[in-house]
């Protein structure tokens, strides 16, 4: 009798530490008890929601899936183990236990609710939704099924109706810093830079370590120029890359830093390999012969990077340096927050930064021009398989037919995953021609491609590799940005002329979708440029 009124006692005491916040108190308590009885399902559920609570997910695992063990059908189990599993981006795991609990709870909201955000994880944004209506009919008063209402039609694009859903669930619980998260990223969605970053800005005082905020507040400063704010808050982007991506090399804020005083350093590679020449902008400010700098860069720029700067030591996965070659490291990305810090950091006596092989420019050139030496050469790309954003900045090669009308210019194809029978097909419908080099790799043979686009006089392109590539080569660019959704932060808002490629014209849109205004531009552009030549 006496043992079971000391358990009972230690567990009240533990539910009490619980109810309190005390987590951490709480678990040795239950944690105790747990080892006392072996097949306390109670305890081990317990323990396994303090281990929740207290942000230790594989050990909150655990403890429930033992607790389910036992008691394989205990309310609340199943749903608690969902949580924890998402914590840890089980998100196909997590699925399976809300299903279960939703099996055996099925007037539960929470379940429901709870499995829209991980189907919204997975991209299953139609799924996501149906269930997290099913959880706002169960429980209209609920904020979570609004949130996650708000946040699946925003992935749709359907942002008056996610912007109604998200003020619902803000004006139910002011408390919840994801939340105005959601709503900040329906503002940003929309274009509205100002509201979305003062959204971000309430979400980080209701939670200052919410790491998604501070990153996504880094984009908008440096895409508003404000260079200052958002390289410190850059550094969160690791925080925000797929699971299997991360990097567990997490950097600190260079911003105030020499990069001279930091001696021997490894720059890992980070991003695609349109994001890396990108950060190949600064690298001239680096390269020379006293710096022992090991830079990791993607295997297909090897050649032209090698061709371009001297004494960098360019590395791909399959020879890192031995870690007691250098004594810093930090990510690609970094690197231009020792160099960039405002506009006029900007300024350089350089247009460019790559060099093509001489050689294969003058062959290119030469062939395309073959049957028309007076034309003008343009390279035209139009499409982006990015699966996130891609959409929004992809055009239809039907959209270019009154630039391809233009007379006196040779065009040639860029898009890697073009057809030839999609090219013949278009060509042969509208009576245009675009040139095809089928003995070019565009998607493996990036030095290739940079010959063939240093051979051109000038470029029409989305936001693609070939913006980077044409941009670091110094050829005159007329880019298509997207009006917000999809467009890249150092594309800046406001600006015509890129900061960091300088022969780099943009051509933005005024509405999401619509591409009629800044190709007319490029063609009106284009037929001046002619004209005066």
């Amino acid at each position: 009798m006496l043992k079971k009124l000391n358990k009972d006692k230690n567990l009240l005491k533990a539910n009490e530490l619980a109810i309190a916040g005390r987590f951490l108190e709480a678990v040795e308590i239950y944690r105790d008890l747990a080892d006392q009885d072996t097949r306390d399902f109670n305890v081990k559920f317990l323990l396994g929601l303090a281990y929740l609570q207290s942000d230790q997910f594989h050990n909150a695992i655990k403890e429930l899936q033992d607790c389910l063990e036992i008691k394989p059908n205990l309310l609340l189990a199943n749903h608690a183990l969902g949580c924890a599993l998402f914590m840890i981006e089980e998100f196909e795991a997590s699925i399976k236990s809300f299903d279960l609990e939703i099996e055996i709870n099925p007037t539960y909201a929470d379940a429901y609710s709870d499995k829209a955000y991980a189907l919204n994880e997975l991209k299953r944004f139609n799924e996501s939704l149906d269930m997290a209506k099913i959880a706002k009919q169960l429980d209209p008063f609920y904020a979570d099924p609004y949130n996650a209402i708000a946040a699946s039609l925003n992935e749709i694009d359907q942002y008056d109706e996610a912007m109604e859903n998200v003020l619902r669930a803000i004006d139910i619980d002011r408390s919840k810093p994801n939340y105005t998260y959601t709503l900040g990223n329906i503002f940003l969605n929309k274009g509205e830079l100002c509201n979305a970053l003062n959204s971000y800005k309430t979400a980080l005082e209701l939670n200052p370590k919410y790491e998604e905020a501070s990153f996504n507040k880094s984009l908008i400063y440096l895409r508003l120029l404000d260079f200052e704010s958002g390289w410190k808050l850059y550094e969160y982007r690791f925080t925000t890359y797929p699971k299997e991506s991360r990097n567990r090399f997490i950097t600190k804020d260079f911003f105030g830093k020499n990069i001279d005083s930091l001696e021997r350093i490894f720059i890992f590679k980070e991003q695609g390999i349109g994001d890396q020449i990108l950060y190949a902008s600064v690298f001239n400010e680096i390269d020379k012969k006293e710096n022992i700098i090991y830079i990791e860069i993607n295997e297909k720029l090897l050649p032209v990077f090698n061709r371009s700067f001297k004494n960098l030591k360019f590395v791909t996965a399959k020879n890192y340096p031995n870690a007691d070659s250098y004594d810093s490291t930090f990510g690609i990305a970094s690197l231009p927050s020792f160099f960039r810090k405002n506009i006029n950091s900007f300024h350089i006596d350089r247009d460019s930064f790559l060099l093509s092989d001489i050689d294969k420019t003058s062959k290119y050139r030469h062939r395309l021009l073959s049957e028309a030496p007076l034309n003008k050469i343009c390279g035209l790309s139009w499409y982006s398989k990015n699966e996130a954003i891609g959409k929004y900045k992809t055009l239809d090669l039907i959209n270019f037919k009154e630039i391809l009308e233009i007379p006196g210019i040779t065009f040639v194809n860029l898009q890697y995953n073009s057809t030839v029978e999609e090219l013949e097909l278009f060509q042969s419908t509208y009576k245009v021609s675009i040139k095809n080099f089928n003995e070019v790799d565009l998607f493996n043979d990036i030095d290739s491609l940079c010959s063939l686009i240093d051979a051109c006089d000038f470029i029409v392109t989305i936001s693609n590799i070939n913006a980077h590539v044409a941009g670091a080569l110094g050829k005159k660019t007329f880019l298509l940005a997207p009006f917000s959704r999809g467009r890249h932060w150092y594309w800046h808002d406001n600006l015509t002329k890129s900061l960091w490629y300088p022969s780099v014209e943009i051509f933005s849109q005024n509405e999401t979708r619509d591409w009629s205004v800044p190709i007319n531009e490029i063609k009106e552009n284009i037929v001046k440029e002619i004209a005066h030549e």
